[in-house]
């Protein structure tokens, strides 16, 4: 079956239900034919710079780090501006629009506009994504409790912080990279990420779900195990929390 990823052979996900009653989904995809992590191991380990090479264009066609428009700071001004409009609406309330029609003209017809159009919904769908990440994805260490680190109302967690080293569970601020880069002696892929605070994602999916999203790829084994032993925990979880329930009736 193909997909935003490439062919995929199989897939597996669950959704788990928060103290707030929101709903979350956690899903692994499997890419058909895909090579086995010790393969990439090897090929990246080996003299193959087109591997090398194709791999990382992969790798960063299909998820980012960053923002289309500027930094953080630079978008995050702009969505209060576009906020302060008259007739703004909340993006993440609305269904998204969809892209125009595609022409099969190649060299377009006299007085189409068709082209035009095109290139305008790409910007503005660039634009879109930052205003989602911007909105959604910004991890915040602080949000559920004050500077002085006692709990905020209706706050059902401390959050992140909550734990004897007082660090970010979640690990952030991340590491900046620059440049997408091959460690030479593990092989480890450090993807370009250019903005600490957010996870990477995969713009169409943010478009697409106007919500917090991450997309991640699994390079080792390690990690495979890692996040398959996580999510399948989810099984033997409890559909609904005790509190959930009496709050439900």
């Amino acid at each position: 079956m193909p997909g935003l990823f490439g062919d995929t052979s199989a897939y597996y996900g669950t959704v788990e239900q928060q103290g707030q009653l929101t709903l979350h989904l956690h899903m692994i995809i499997w890419i058909r034919k895909c090579l086995s992590p010790q393969e990439i191991r090897d090929h990246l380990l080996s003299d193959d710079s087109e591997f090398q090479i194709r791999l990382i264009q992969y790798l960063e066609s299909v998820h980012k780090g960053d923002y289309f428009t500027g930094a953080q700071d630079m978008v995050l001004i702009m969505r209060h501006k576009q906020s302060l409009q008259p007739g703004y609406y909340d993006f993440t309330e609305v269904l998204p629009n969809t892209p125009p029609s595609h022409c099969d003209q190649p060299s377009g017809c006299a007085d189409c506009k068709a082209g035009n159009t095109s290139e305008s919904w790409w910007g503005y769908f660039r634009h879109m994504v930052d205003m989602i990440i911007n909105k959604c994805n910004i991890h915040s260490c602080h949000s559920n409790t004050w500077a002085d680190g006692t709990l905020k109302q209706n706050a059902n967690v401390k959050g992140c912080l909550d734990n004897k080293w007082k660090k970010c569970k979640a690990c952030f601020p991340r590491k900046i990279v620059k440049e997408t880069t091959v460690d030479k002696e593990t092989s480890h892929i450090n993807i370009i990420k250019k903005e600490a605070w957010i996870n990477t994602f995969t713009p169409l999916i943010s478009y697409i779900f106007c919500c917090n999203t991450d997309v991640t790829s699994l390079h080792s084994g390690t990690a495979i195990k890692a996040v398959l032993v996580y999510v399948t925990d989810y099984i033997i979880k409890p559909g609904l929390k005790m509190h959930a329930i009496f709050e439900c009736i």
